[in-house]
């Protein structure tokens, strides 16, 4: 560590406090937030609080550690309200560390803390874990400086993020109306009829007996599981992969490039995706591979995805605590079949709108990626913030 620099260990200079049950709650927005998981995740509260007598509260940018249950030891940036009972906030009283980089230097100890929690049934957070973290502190101008760096990259960032959001739903909004008159005007077919090899172009993936965890290796031929899906592309980060002899021996469950995959259990369900990126693979048994060769794949794939095939996914899937939609469904979809004409220009359209929001979630995958770089060496202690950067403070 340069001079100035000082460890702490997290119990000296501060505390993680756990919410409450409250004595009362309501649905009609009266008072404050009730911050949750859920809510934190959706931007849409539950719950607000109005008595916050005995209420453990956060403000808005407060580190939220939950504390208990699924997900437990997920971080999240608080608004402003009331701690719910699965939750701990993150605080300081030492006037030597701001409250904003206490924030940023819990949060990239992230993954130590979903390392350390306890439990099978109910996990959560070892708070032996939490109260013994080791804190590399800077002086306060240096704490200043690189909280200001990191939230002008969180700017940058959210500005992608909403211009990406209202790309997504206007041309969704002009898709929507697009597919309607195709849908009145043209004639439709089952899914299965619009693959020269019928059923076997339709298939789903293979059943846990026939691939297991110590299948999956470090390198190999990829397996897409449901995580790999996005809207219309395939996320290769993040992929397992099987031996060359496993990919043979499942070969009937297998991609190549150019087939769509789609979500047939759980959440996201009935989710469509075009394989560009990898020539081949196999499939886990919650997705679908379809391979259709009388059709465009990219007008089907957005065919896959519209309001009107949602439904039909709705009113047939089965099952409450996941939902899923059978083989057999997902080949009889109905999918309408336009002119040549109509759909080349269709494509055109709606194929460039959608390369240019794929680039705009690479531009904030790569931003975010560059986040995380900077904000490890800037705690790290090893580094000084070159005057250089002083442009970009404040500048997003």
């Amino acid at each position: 560590m340069r001079e100035g620099w000082v460890q702490y260990i997290f119990k000296d200079v501060a505390t993680a406090v756990k919410g409450k049950l409250p004595k009362n709650k309501n649905e009609v927005g009266v008072g404050i937030p009730y911050l949750t998981a859920s809510y934190l995740r959706s931007s849409k509260p539950d719950f607000w609080i109005e008595n916050l007598e005995g209420a453990v509260t956060a403000e808005d940018g407060d580190c939220l550690i939950l504390w208990d249950g699924a997900g437990a030891g997920d971080l999240f940036s608080a608004h402003r309200g009331v701690v719910s009972s699965t939750m701990a906030v993150v605080s300081t009283q030492n006037p030597n560390i701001l409250r904003e980089f206490l924030t940023l230097l819990i949060s990239s100890k992230a993954e130590y803390i979903k390392e350390t929690c306890r439990g099978t049934t109910v996990p959560h957070v070892s708070p032996d874990a939490i109260t013994n973290m080791e804190l590399k502190i800077p002086p306060l101008p240096e704490q200043r400086r690189i909280v200001d760096l990191i939230s002008s990259i969180d700017s940058y960032l959210a500005s992608l993020r909403t211009a990406l959001a209202k790309s997504i739903s206007a041309q969704k909004s002009a898709l929507e109306s697009q597919l309607d008159t195709f849908n009145e005007t043209s004639p439709i077919f089952r899914l299965e009829e619009l693959c020269a090899t019928g059923k076997s172009a339709i298939v789903d993936g293979p059943f846990g007996a026939n691939l297991k965890r110590e299948d999956y290796l470090e390198e190999g031929v990829p397996v897409l599981k449901i995580q790999n899906i996005k809207q219309d592309f395939v996320l290769v980060k993040k992929m397992d992969f099987v031996s060359e002899d496993k990919y043979q021996e499942l070969r009937r469950h297998s991609f190549q490039k150019g087939d769509i995959v789609m979500t047939k259990l759980g959440d996201p369900l009935g989710l469509s995706a075009i394989v560009r990126e990898i020539d081949k693979g196999l499939i886990v048994a919650d997705l679908v591979r379809i391979r259709p060769d009388k059709i465009d794949v990219e007008f089907l794939c957005m065919q896959l995805n519209s309001a009107k095939i949602q439904n039909y996914i709705n009113r047939m899937q089965k099952g409450s605590t996941r939902p899923r939609v059978n083989l057999g469904m997902i080949r009889e979809m109905p999918i309408a079949v336009p002119a040549e004409r109509d759909i080349k220009d269709f494509v055109t359209v709606f194929g460039a709108w959608g390369q240019q929001n794929r680039r705009l979630e690479e531009t904030i995958q790569s931003t975010e990626k560059l986040r995380s770089g900077l904000l490890s060496d800037l705690l790290s202690g090893d580094h000084v913030i070159p005057t250089s950067y002083d442009r970009f403070i404040g500048a997003a």
